[in-house]
């Protein structure tokens, strides 16, 4: 690593601030308030895999985006607002989109329903989701940490939180999922879905207490608990 990707700055109470390699200090730019809001939440989220979250502060996210520490606040008052961007904007990108990657539809594909639409593997899927968790695990870590703080009906995330699995099932609704018959019924899949994130958190959070566990390694042993064969083993 250059001097320069590792130069900080120290702060009053003694902080140090990182700045990501090459990103233009002070140059200003008019952007619509949302689109504003997602360049904040991306750079964070850029900074903070980068440097840490509390290596992070902001003043340096300010910099990277071309605001005044005023200016910023404009649009995120304090860290803990900014964080919670953060997870709203850029963390959720890949838990509430489906097909926006290269390829992902047809590596998903596995069968058409009677209308010719084609049907999607949930497990795989889910196996995707858990990859690309495994490689933004500083993004996981803020994640969770928030969960925690949010149970406090205050905090900036707490109705972000609340309300996540209630959009996460309203989501996969939307997709045409091969599910075994059973499935098929809709209180019951609601039920499997709540199931699988339940079981995805843990998974996450038993990968994050213990560095001997591996993310991918624990769900392919949860994987077949949740969709277990003979069941599931047309629609993987």
């Amino acid at each position: 690593m250059s001097d320069a990707n590792r130069k900080t700055t120290s702060r009053a109470g003694g902080d140090q601030v990182g700045r990501l390699p090459g990103r233009p200090i002070g140059a200003r730019q008019r952007m619509a308030p949302d689109e504003r809001r997602r360049q904040i939440a991306q750079v964070a989220a850029q900074m903070i895999a980068y440097y840490g979250t509390y290596g992070v502060s902001m003043q340096a996210i300010a910099d990277a985006v071309g605001l005044t520490l005023p200016g910023l606040r404009h649009y995120v008052r304090t860290r803990e607002e900014l964080l919670s961007l953060v997870i709203q904007v850029y963390y959720d990108q890949g838990s509430f989109t489906f097909g926006s990657k290269p390829g992902e539809r047809d590596e998903l594909a596995i069968g058409r329903d009677r209308e010719g639409h084609p049907l999607y593997s949930l497990p795989g899927y889910l196996r995707r989701l858990i990859k690309e968790n495994a490689e933004r695990m500083v993004l996981v870590m803020l994640f969770m940490h928030l969960a925690v703080e949010a149970h406090d009906p205050a905090h900036p995330a707490h109705e972000y939180y609340r309300d996540r699995h209630a959009r996460m099932i309203d989501f996969m609704d939307g997709i045409r999922w091969k599910l075994p018959e059973p499935y098929q019924d809709r209180s019951a899949f609601h039920r499997l879905i709540r199931t699988v994130y339940c079981t995805m958190d843990g998974v996450q959070i038993q990968a994050l207490t213990n560095p001997d566990d591996d993310m991918i390694a624990l769900w392919t042993k949860a994987e077949p608990i949740l969709f277990p064969s003979p069941q599931w083993d047309h629609c993987r």
